[in-house]
Formats: structure tokens, C-alpha cells, sequence
């Protein structure tokens, strides 16, 4: 899958969240981060071998989930070797602006 397939993809996934919250109908929209550490096993493109113990590639992606349901909003890729805090100054005012509109579905 190319980047514009993949961004094509975390778009349809968000637009089926948010469908979903329109039936919902919750009074508040809170939102979780968390990483989650993804062993590859081997070395793959954009791993890094991070705090893993066993020396293989790694990803840590950062997920941004809807605390209630506990849906995958979407995520931001990150290689294996960094901080949790890494890119997430940039990831999460995103969400707060398109989730904002979606509270009085």
C-alpha cells in the first residue's frame, strides 16, 4: 500500500468512528493516547531496534482511541527507538479539532 492508500484508509477508518458516535450520542468525547510496542522480529522498513530485549526491529506506534468504545481513531507510525511523548504535540490537536463538531451529533 502506497502513502495515498494509506492515508485513504486512516481517513475511511476515522469517517466510520465517527459515524458511529453520531448513533451514540454521548455527552462528552474524551480521547485517549497510548503507544503500543510492535515487534517485527526481524529488521523492517522504518523499525528501529528500541527497548526491546531481544535486539529485533521495532515499531511504537501512538493510537489515538475513543475512551468509551475503545475504537482506533487513528494512529501515528513511529519507529521503535523513540519517546512516548515523540510526535505527539503535533498528533493530538488534530483530533481535538475534528472530534470537537461530533459532540453535538
Amino acid at each position: 500500500m502506497n502513502a495515498r492508500g494509506a492515508a485513504n484508509l486512516r481517513q475511511l477508518v476515522r469517517d466510520l468512528v465517527f459515524e458511529r458516535l453520531v448513533h451514540l450520542a454521548l455527552p462528552r468525547i474524551p480521547l485517549g493516547f497510548d503507544g503500543s510496542f510492535q515487534s517485527t522480529m526481524r529488521h523492517a522498513e522504518s523499525t528501529a531496534v528500541g527497548f526491546n530485549k531481544k535486539g529485533a526491529g521495532s515499531y511504537y506506534p501512538l493510537f489515538c482511541t475513543i475512551a468509551q468504545t475503545g475504537q482506533v481513531l487513528d494512529f501515528l507510525h513511529r519507529s521503535g527507538n523513540v519517546h512516548d511523548s515523540h510526535g505527539a504535540r503535533e498528533f493530538w490537536p488534530v483530533f481535538r479539532r475534528s472530534v470537537r463538531p461530533c459532540r453535538g451529533c
